[in-house]
Formats: structure tokens, sequence, C-alpha cells
């Protein structure tokens, strides 16, 4: 959604606060492309302090929809925050651009809401997505393990020789030559 901000910009020392719809589907991070499963209304503040100088404040929540790191298996990412950014509207277009922080999301007098929040998601995005903490993610390709395959593989008998080779293998590693 797009918001024209003269009126805003008409009065100083004016709030202006409003709910607006989140209309973006989707957030593309690091080349990937994640749906957004759930999310609300944007709580967006905007304050004129002085002389065309802005302070947006936006609250945030949605949830994406991502893969463990780890595993692959599918998981939600719920994403919560509160951002502030300063905007100082009396910079040209090309001073906009040489700061590359408004750019993105003003553009003349407008601010494109949709814009902005996904700028936020980039810097609130996690860098890496777990399905749980202790996830102990694939082994050999054969898909998620878990604990008790993982213990089953340990006392299995015929496991017993490749344990002694690799643990061999293991100490002679550590010697120094």
């Amino acid at each position: 959604m797009r918001i024209h901000l003269s009126e805003i910009l008409s009065q100083e020392e004016r709030t202006w606060s409003q709910t607006i719809p989140l209309e973006m589907e989707t957030f593309s991070f690091g080349g990937t492309v994640y749906p957004i499963a759930e999310k609300e209304p944007v709580k967006l503040t905007i304050f004129h302090k002085k002389k065309r100088e802005l302070t947006l404040t936006i609250e945030v929540k949605v949830v994406l929809e991502s893969v463990c790191d780890r595993c692959l298996t599918q998981v939600l990412v719920p994403l919560a925050f509160v951002s502030e950014r300063d905007v100082d509207m009396s910079q040209t277009e090309e001073e906009r651009i040489q700061n590359l922080e408004e750019a993105a999301f003003i553009e003349g007098y407008t601010l494109d809401v949709d814009k902005l929040v996904e700028d936020e998601l980039f810097v609130h995005m996690p860098m890496k997505v777990l399905c749980r903490e202790d996830c102990i993610g694939l082994e050999g390709g054969r898909g998620f393990v878990s604990e008790k395959a993982e213990e089953e593989t340990q006392g299995d008998p015929r496991m017993t020789v490749i344990r002694e080779l690799f643990q061999k293998a293991k100490i002679e590693g550590n010697k120094e030559v």
C-alpha cells in the first residue's frame, strides 16, 4: 500500500497513525522466495518532527514458510518486530539514492509500506532456520534421522567393525608425527 506524505508534511510536530493491510504475499531473501503463511496489518506511525524530517515507526507480525537448514523439513518462521526510521524529506531524489536507506521505499512524496516492511524483514530474518534447536539433520541423504534411529545404529552389532575402524582412524589422526 502507498501512503502520500504531502498532508503529513504540511504541519510540523504532527503524528499520524494508521493500521495498513500488508499486500505482499512472498519475501525474497538470499535467492530464496519465502511464502507468507500469516500476516497481520502493519501498524504505521509517522511523526513530522521539523523541517520535513519524519520518524517512521512500524510494527510488523508475519509468519514465513521455510525449510529447516539441517533436515529440510517444512517450518514456520514467526517474525514480530517494531522498527523506527528517520527520513529527511528535504533531500533530493539523487541524495536519497546515494543514502540508499530510503531509496527503496520512498519515491517523491509517496511511502510504499510493503517495501518498507520488506527492507525491515531483511534485517530481522534469521541467518539459520531450524525446526528445533537440537535438530541433527540429514544422514547420508536418507532424510531426517530421529534420536531413536541414532540409538539403534549405536547398538547394532553389525556396525561394530566399522565403528572400530573409525575409532582407530581417529586415534591415529590425533598422533603427532
